[in-house]
């Protein structure tokens, strides 16, 4: 499977630096009219189309096998804003398995009149087996038990304009694991020997949030920066089974690379920390779609997590692109612990195929290997960039 995707891939790339590259963009000018429709009607022709977006999704794991399914945006301006307030979006994903489980994300990046106000969130559901390693920098592969849970995730953050493109304000964050037990025999341990008290959770917290953000087009930026910082505090006596913090800071940059040609240079920082008491699901983790693709969802988990990685986006044809990207990260249950010579790398590359040229939003198909002291590769077909 895997190496077919990479056939896929390479003969793409070949197509669009043939003398078919001509024939490649009018394939594709006529297969995006079936990705994008509008929604709704307009009241008048300046008032902004809202539209929605679908694309299939796809994910390979070991863990979850080949995963399937649809993926979307809806994108829209609440009634009566102006050609100042950015497109506001809802991504959502729902994703079936070849082994029976269900995954359901969404998130969505509302902007008001005037971007007084801006309200982001994330919302997500899932029933599938995860590959627990264990928590450090150095888990190996043979160590790893398969475990099964049910996860929701609800995060919703309301944040106001203090100047232009910097936001202040907080919200709620609830994420709890249940059900969690062995999937497959572990040693002397059998399937189906229940886990919650070992790592299920209840986390309920409140959150500060400050965000700086003066993207040119938040789907798939080619200027400008965004920067989130958020902490969280957990306490029982609100409902949580753990007493803990959680911080987070997400920082990113964008560079277009040349003045006559569209390729852009993205640069983020990403950086998580789980302080004492922090429950074991709940800690800082890289792997999976996003931070450090290559690698599994949640591969190395401590409590503190250290990710950078950088992408060149070669937009080789109108509706065309192809994405270059390399990371490096590690984990580390101590500050003063970490090293640079245990970091975990990510190298991969990918496709771009621009469905909504307004909005610049694109399916991805990313390619990507995963390397250190353990190595990996796996698959990502979706909707819109990473970061």
């Amino acid at each position: 499977m895997i190496l077919n995707q990479k056939r896929v891939l390479w003969m793409m790339l070949a197509l669009c630096l043939s003398g078919s590259s001509l024939q490649a963009q009018a394939f594709v000018e006529r297969i995006s009219k079936f990705f994008e429709f509008p929604i709704g009607k307009r009241q008048d022709s300046t008032q902004f189309e809202s539209k929605m977006v679908l694309a299939p999704v796809a994910q390979y794991e070991p863990a979850t096998s080949l995963g399937l399914g649809i993926g979307g945006k809806i994108l829209f301006k609440p009634r009566g804003v102006g050609a100042d307030t950015r497109t506001s979006n809802i991504p959502f994903s729902f994703t079936y398995t070849l082994r029976n489980q269900v995954i359901f994300s969404s998130g969505y990046t509302v902007f008001f009149d005037h971007e007084k106000y801006l309200l982001k969130g994330t919302l997500e559901f899932s029933q599938f087996p995860l590959k627990y390693f264990g928590i450090g920098n150095n888990t190996l592969e043979v160590n790893s038990q398969e475990i099964t849970y049910t996860n929701f995730l609800f995060e919703p953050l309301l944040l106001r304009k203090i100047r232009p493109g910097l936001f202040l304000g907080g919200g709620v964050r609830y994420n709890t694991y249940r059900g969690v037990k062995l999937n497959e025999d572990h040693g002397d341990t059998p399937a189906g020997t229940p886990l919650q008290d070992e790592l299920g959770s209840t986390s309920l917290g409140v959150e500060l949030a400050i965000t700086v953000d003066n993207r040119d087009n938040v789907l798939n930026a080619s200027d400008g920066i965004f920067a989130e910082f958020t902490h969280g505090l957990y306490n029982e006596a609100i409902g949580s089974t753990h007493d803990f913090m959680l911080t987070k800071l997400d920082y990113r940059q964008y560079f277009k690379v040349w003045d006559q040609r569209p390729d852009i240079l993205a640069f983020q920082f990403y950086s998580r920390l789980a302080w004492n008491g922090t429950p074991p699901l709940e800690l800082s983790a890289l792997g999976g779609p996003e931070i450090m693709r290559g690698f599994q969802e949640g591969r190395f988990r401590d409590s503190y997590a250290f990710f950078t990685q950088a992408e060149y986006r070669w937009q080789a044809l109108d509706r065309i692109g192809f994405v270059f990207f390399a990371g490096a990260g590690e984990v580390s249950s101590e500050l003063d612990e970490l090293s640079f010579g245990d970091l975990k790398y990510s190298l991969g590359t990918g496709i771009r195929i621009t469905v909504v040229k307004s909005e610049n939003l694109n399916i991805r198909f990313d390619y990507a290997y995963g390397l250190g002291t353990e190595s990996d590769r796996n698959f990502y077909l979706g909707i819109a960039e990473s970061f």
